[in-house]
């Protein structure tokens, strides 16, 4: 994507409340429109002549383009020097103050591809995502974390909160409840919804997920 590209994915109707207000538009409103500029201008940086060559390598997709290297599986000494370099080239750019870039969730979108067989038996999935977040260097972001309530019971006895599954259909799945600590969600394209810690016993609470920001039924409260 451009900058102009990636201001124009984010401006799709998402559910975002801050201070008990609901946001018409994330990339004009003064909570978030400035970290939108700065990341749109990261977005730019991959098509100017003066730092392209440091933040784009040749896609492994087969599509001919190019990409940030940190979204594609590295195999050499020289890959990870190429995702050094990008790296460091966007955080310049960013004084270091964008601690949740797009390159952020590229540490683990590379794995889709390098590993896929480890989400068998969803590895075709895996690798779509690998292949279509490489190609449009998608901003991603995560929420693995369950809100902070009830912390001596198991997920599965917090079922009125803690995100789980309440249906299964051949569209897809129904789900209710919440997840936490999905920095930078309100100005990125999508969610990882996973979780860690205490074992899930209950099938319906192990939901692993990705979410575009306006599913409907999302909501986001900063």
């Amino acid at each position: 994507m451009t900058g102009d590209e990636y201001i124009a994915s984010i401006q799709d109707g998402r559910e975002v409340w801050v201070y008990g207000e609901r946001v018409k538009d994330v990339t004009t409103h003064p909570a978030f429109r400035n970290p939108v500029r700065m990341t749109a201008r990261l977005y730019d940086a991959l098509h100017d002549p003066a730092t392209r060559d440091d933040l784009t390598v040749p896609t492994d997709t087969g599509n001919g383009g190019v990409t940030h290297p940190f979204f594609r599986s590295p195999h050499s000494v020289d890959d990870l020097l190429a995702d050094q370099r990008a790296i460091r080239t966007w955080s310049r750019m960013t004084y270091g103050w964008m601690g949740r870039s797009p390159d952020y969730k590229a540490s683990f979108l590379g794995t889709l591809g390098a590993n896929s067989d480890f989400y068998a038996p969803f590895e075709d999935n895996a690798k779509r995502w690998y292949k279509e977040s490489q190609e449009k260097v998608l901003y991603w972001n995560h929420a693995i974390i369950n809100p902070p309530v009830d912390r001596n019971l198991p997920p599965d006895e917090v079922g009125d909160v803690f995100m789980k599954v309440e249906k299964e259909t051949d569209a897809g799945l129904i789900v209710s409840g919440a997840k936490v600590v999905a920095t930078g969600s309100a100005i990125t394209n999508y969610n990882f919804i996973a979780h860690y810690g205490l074992p899930i016993k209950k099938k319906e609470f192990a939901l692993i997920c990705t979410v575009p920001m306006d599913a409907p039924g999302i909501k986001l409260i900063c």
